[in-house]
């Protein structure tokens, strides 16, 4: 029987135009009189059905779908729009078929859905460096917001120039996703996709950095790890599109710009270009510029990652997270080798039952051990010999190890390109903050060279929460502004928007008491 293999917008996919046209792609040719859908009214009639009320009601379609990849894929599209801020799902249901009148053999009902964006507006800011991370003025930015993640079409909002600190930025412009290209004499074009999520808010993008108009063409290579354990990831597929910060394709890859770039080894190595794929891919350089890699692997959260190309660049490494129970988070810190930092350190404050007295650990001490604070020198059983825990830096909140109900620092890196991983076993009620703090350069003081070295250091935070019914994704990226420690975020599951960004830079010097 055919399955349903992709849907556009793919599940769990924020934020979307209220304009947006959906599309589901099959495993085989169907039979295009078996895939019809609601024309006439709001009821759920049809094969393929979207409501936004758990279908309850439908949403009335403009025309029967539209049949293409070779009768694969099917695209319908709303007969107005969309509402602003509202999630919908798919339905996809008999009595549809293949030539063969071989039939869907069960209903495929999206888990969560697509949210389209809120009405409202915001601002956008960021800044523009040179390839050595100095400060660009003079730079053109071009807005625009995108239809929906394809980022195929979109509609121009404006333009605006970096000053002399290398900042720029636009107000009140619309809520979804935007899409910035960066211009100057003497540096290539790029661009870069970003979200604005909420009425009023001021989005800090990441930092820009341009390459010289004389990059020549190169390779790209790296590899790609298992973000706890550190071992090597084989057979991780990806693809790669031009541009920073590109949203994961929505079932449309060759259409929308992505190209194949193949799959790693047994040793989680990649490159572009790769003997093993140069049969299929026909390329021997990569064009200067910078890219965004989409990698995916069964059985662990598919993830996107810059990279770029001037000259032959190595070390462009990456990892993935594995798949969260419910209630788990993981928290992932990384560094490339092409920024300046070299040894960054994750520091976790942890809710705890025991009230936290100020000057003191949780417990009315003030050692290493503190039951607040997780980070590389936290040692509660140096023999490392509770069930489950695979390092000894960690914190187990109960006497019963059976219960894992534990945070860990799974993974703790001291050179660029680095990796720092925390796993949160049991997402506990209270307030989570999360910081990371230059350990290289611990001892620069306001006026010492060493305080502009972490926002050098292009350091990026990705987390995943499995809270039972969604999958939360948050990236954060080092602010542009001189410290060495980084407030990123604090987190509390009983709150409407659990995330906070803090993106707050200041000088750190003793890791013991960051909290």
């Amino acid at each position: 029987p055919p399955a349903l293999t992709s849907e556009s917008p793919e599940d769990n996919s924020t934020y979307n135009s209220v304009d947006t046209t959906a599309s589901v792609t099959f495993s085989e040719a169907l039979a295009t009189s078996s895939v019809t859908t609601n024309t006439s009214d709001t009821t759920c009639s049809g094969s393929f059905q979207l409501s936004s009320d758990n279908f309850s009601t439908c949403i009335k379609m403009s025309a029967a779908p539209v049949v293409s990849n070779d009768n694969k894929t099917f695209t319908v599209t709303p007969a107005s729009n969309l509402s602003a801020g509202t999630s919908f799902k798919y339905r996809i249901t008999s009595p549809i078929a293949d030539t063969s009148c071989n039939l869907v053999t069960s209903d495929n009902t999206s888990i969560v859905g697509f949210r389209t964006a809120p009405i409202g507006t915001g601002n956008i800011a960021g800044f523009v460096q040179d390839q050595d991370g100095d400060d660009l003025s003079g730079v053109g930015v071009s807005f625009k917001l995108l239809a929906h993640s394809s980022d195929t079409v979109g509609t121009a909002e404006g333009d605006t120039t970096s000053v002399d600190n290398g900042s720029y930025g636009v107000s009140s412009l619309e809520l979804g996703i935007h899409n910035l290209a960066y211009t100057k004499t003497g540096f290539m074009d790029t661009n870069q996709t970003d979200t604005l999520e909420t009425d009023g808010e001021t989005l800090d993008v990441e930092t820009v950095r341009l390459l010289s108009d004389s990059c020549t063409s190169g390779t790209m290579s790296g590899t790609i790890t298992d973000a706890v354990s550190g071992n090597a990831l084989s057979s991780v597929w990806m693809y790669y599109k031009s541009g920073l910060n590109r949203p994961k394709p929505s079932g449309c890859y060759w259409a929308c710009g992505w190209k194949f770039l193949g799959a790693t080894e047994d040793n989680g190595s990649w490159s572009l270009p790769s003997d093993r794929w140069s049969a299929y891919l026909d390329i021997t350089t990569v064009a200067p510029g910078q890219y965004t890699i989409f990698a995916f692997k069964y059985l662990y959260y598919n993830d996107t990652f810059n990279v770029y190309s001037c000259g032959d660049k190595a070390d462009q490494d990456h990892s993935l997270s594995s798949r969260l129970d419910p209630g788990e988070m993981r928290i992932i810190l990384n560094w490339p080798k092409f920024g300046t930092g070299d040894d960054l350190d994750s520091h976790l404050q942890i809710p705890y039952s025991t009230p936290r007295v100020s000057g003191t650990d949780c417990d009315g001490g003030s050692d290493k051990n503190d039951k607040c604070h997780l980070w590389f020198r936290t040692n509660q059983d140096s023999n490392a010999n509770y069930t489950g825990v695979s390092t000894a830096d960690y914190h187990n909140y109960t006497d019963i190890v059976s219960s894992g109900d534990y945070v860990t620092l799974d993974r703790d890196d001291r050179d660029a390109p680095g990796t720092e991983v925390m796993t949160i076993s049991k997402v506990r009620s209270g307030v989570y903050s999360y910081s990371v703090h230059n350990l290289e350069d611990k001892d620069a003081q306001i006026g010492n060279s060493g305080r502009s070295n972490f926002k050098k250091s292009r350091a990026k935070v990705r987390v995943f929460y499995n809270d039972g019914s969604k999958l939360w994704r948050k990236r954060f990226h080092v602010p542009n502004d001189n410290g060495t420690l980084w407030r990123v975020f604090t987190f509390d599951k009983d709150a409407s928007g659990p995330f906070t960004r803090v993106k707050t830079m200041t000088i750190g010097v003793d890791r013991l008491v960051i909290y």
